[in-house]
């Protein structure tokens, strides 16, 4: 049946089908979608926040850092006219691509996608089952290779089932070198992390294009090295920041900074993605034991071999780089202290790296023996190093919170003598580095006299070095309670009962307390 008003007419036939196919090719483009891809930014920059959770005392994970990032990357594109997928490949592995900004589009972003399956050991293994592999087994003794072919059974969490021409076998039972031979690399993998956004032009341009966004896998802190001076009565401060990241993507000359403080957060990215998921970690699948004539079963095939030290996986080994020349830049944000790198910083993928951070001469640092008491209890003095973060005194910057290293100087060598730790510290606080305890000065307390509310003590303090000591008592007692020296005047700070005294070479002090309860 023909359409009315139609005739069959060769020549307006021939027309019309021209007509609608001229029609179609300027209809379908306009549905057509477009891929730009970036393959890497042009400059980034790397804001380091530390581990929330990690006390000041506590070293960095370094097979799988607590904190985060803050990644700002440009970009310039190409962006054609109509709908297309903008890939920006080499964002971090460990994105929260829910907090992805991308700045300097014509239109919003339409939709994003993170590409999150990577090209891995694990990840071809698993795409690859179902299908037909070669299986490659070289004999130590002779060198010679042998392959067949095989079609893979089993998932990767745990034996690798393979189905061979004459049966099931199980790959790294053999006890030879094996290998899996893939015939190349199934779609929808992706050699390095890529973040995807759909967007919309009414024309083609060249646009430069910020993109920013938070990832797991990062961690900092301050390390400082203490050098004792001669006299004992200063020392050279030394700072190192400590970067960390387990990421997959390594940032390179990417201007850096560190965070010192706890920003709030009401997410939860504590399980912000396995940095180790890209491991195929096979177990030997347990072959049935047969019985053989004469009763016995058959041995077991040796294990493999270990793997070489070189061809371990990249996780298993951090390297740790320590750049000398660089400064850091104090600056204000709100609450928090932000400290700028003055140079590019390389953050390379699962590696750490050390840059200078502060260095302060002849700081003077006074030696401090201190017992911290409740009552009765305690007593053990602990050496102390204590300085005034000011101007005037040598120091008066921020101190992050960190790890610190104590030496001094051994005829030429320096001899490390104790190790500390130090809260985040604001300009004019005092600063305090507690050793251990030491043999050279012991302190005792006996009780002389006790009732239902009053109670009186004796602390006696020993120095058994040839040299005098300063000494302090930190007393604490219950809420309401008053803390009195017999004999002595006692001072406060910090809601405790202070007692300082000079201790003589190879001399001793007393102090005779009272505490008396309250009411």
């Amino acid at each position: 049946m023909r359409a009315a008003g139609f005739r069959s007419t060769g020549g307006l036939g021939r027309a019309l089908a021209r007509w609608v196919v001229a029609l179609w090719a300027t209809i379908a483009p306009a549905g057509a979608q477009e891929i730009v891809t970036s393959p890497a930014p042009e400059s980034v920059s790397v804001t380091l926040y530390r581990a929330p959770n990690r006390a000041a005392d506590d070293a960095i994970d370094k097979n799988d850092p607590e904190g985060f990032a803050l990644i700002t990357e440009t970009r310039t594109i190409l962006l054609p006219a109509g709908r297309a997928t903008i890939r920006f490949e080499g964002v971090a592995g460990n994105i929260f691509a829910e907090t992805a900004i991308v700045s300097g589009l014509p239109q919003d972003v339409a939709e994003k996608n993170l590409d999150a399956d990577l090209l891995s050991p694990r990840s071809l293994y698993d795409r690859a089952l179902g299908r037909r592999v070669m299986i490659r087994r070289t004999d130590p003794a002779t060198g010679r290779v042998r392959e067949e072919q095989a079609t893979i059974r089993s998932g990767a969490g745990g034996a690798a089932v393979l189905q061979l021409a004459n049966g099931i076998d199980a790959l790294g039972c053999s006890g030879l070198p094996e290998a899996l031979v893939y015939d190349g690399v199934p779609d929808g993998l992706s050699a390095k992390p890529t973040l995807s956004v759909l967007t919309d032009s009414a024309t083609a341009r060249t646009v430069t294009l910020t993109l920013s966004y938070l990832a797991g896998g990062f961690d900092w802190q301050a390390d400082y090295v203490v050098q004792m001076r001669p006299d004992g009565r200063g020392a050279d401060l030394f700072a190192w920041v400590t970067l960390a990241s387990s990421d997959v993507t390594s940032f390179v000359n990417a201007g850096t900074q560190v965070i010192a403080g706890k920003p709030n957060r009401e997410s939860d990215w504590s399980d912000f993605g396995n940095v180790r998921g890209g491991r195929l970690d096979l177990k030997c699948w347990p072959l049935p034991r047969r019985e053989v004539s004469g009763g016995g079963v058959p041995p077991l095939p040796p294990p493999p071999p270990p793997p070489p030290m070189a061809m371990m996986a990249p996780e298993m080994a951090q390297d740790i780089v320590v750049t000398g020349a660089v400064r850091t830049v104090q600056e204000e944000l709100g609450d928090f202290k932000l400290y700028r790198i003055a140079d590019p910083v390389t953050i390379a993928s699962r590696a750490q790296k050390q840059v200078a951070f502060l260095s302060k001469q002849a700081v003077p640092l006074a030696a401090i023996y201190v017992s911290d008491i409740w009552e009765d209890n305690g007593g053990n003095p602990v050496l102390t190093l204590r300085a005034k973060n000011r101007a005037a005194e040598g120091l008066g910057v921020p101190l992050p919170a960190g790890q610190v290293a104590v030496f001094e100087n051994a005829g030429s060598r320096p001899i490390l003598i104790g190790e500390s730790s130090t809260d985040d510290k604001a300009a004019g606080e005092d600063v305090e580095f507690k050793l251990d305890e030491t043999v050279g000065v012991a302190a005792d307390i006996d009780t002389i006299k006790e009732n239902d509310r009053t109670a009186t003590y004796a602390l006696s303090v020993t120095n058994a070095n040839p040299w005098p000591v300063a000494y302090e008592a930190k007393i604490g007692a219950p809420g309401g309670a008053r803390v009195d020296g017999v004999g002595a005047k006692l001072g406060k700070r910090d809601g405790k009962t202070i007692w300082t005294k000079t201790i003589p070479a190879n001399g001793a002090a007393r102090l005779t307390y009272r505490i008396k309860q309250a009411r």
